[in-house]
């Protein structure tokens, strides 16, 4: 028989699933009235913080599902699930704090900004230019 907390819990990780549909479902829609692009909207925190705040609610219920139930999962599973929990909840928080100083609608990484000429003045991100023998030129992203 299914006791209150397993239904309880059980519904944590169910609902949490819900709030990441909801999320790719609002940010789709957002995306579609300001005429965007997928690769805009990831890196915004608008996006990134009901997200990664539904991975953890996931993550949490998963692990008290399988630490809580009949028969436990082994230790080693409910220590995985509560090590995701912690990192998508460390990143809520840093996404979060970065939309409270500098806006919801500030991508928490720029794109690097490179001229054409060979010039990195203009970067956002350290790179490196390598010039191969036939003048081809290729980006490493260090």
């Amino acid at each position: 028989m299914f006791s209150m907390t397993d239904v309880m819990i059980d519904a944590l990780w169910i609902l949490a699933l819900a709030g990441v549909f909801a999320t790719f479902s609002y940010t789709d829609w957002l995306r579609s009235e300001q005429k965007g692009r997928w690769r805009d909207q990831w890196g915004l925190p608008r996006f990134l913080v009901p997200l990664n705040l539904s991975l953890t609610a996931f993550c949490v219920g998963v692990a008290l599902s399988g630490a809580t139930t009949f028969s436990p999962d082994p230790w080693w599973q409910t220590v995985i699930w509560a090590v995701l929990a912690l990192l998508f909840s460390f990143q809520t928080f840093t996404a979060w704090r970065f939309a409270a100083v500098k806006g919801w609608e500030t991508p928490i990484e720029e794109k690097p900004k490179v001229t054409g000429d060979g010039d990195e003045s203009g970067t956002q991100m350290p790179l490196k230019l390598l010039i191969c023998p036939d003048k081809i030129r290729v980006l490493l992203f260090v």
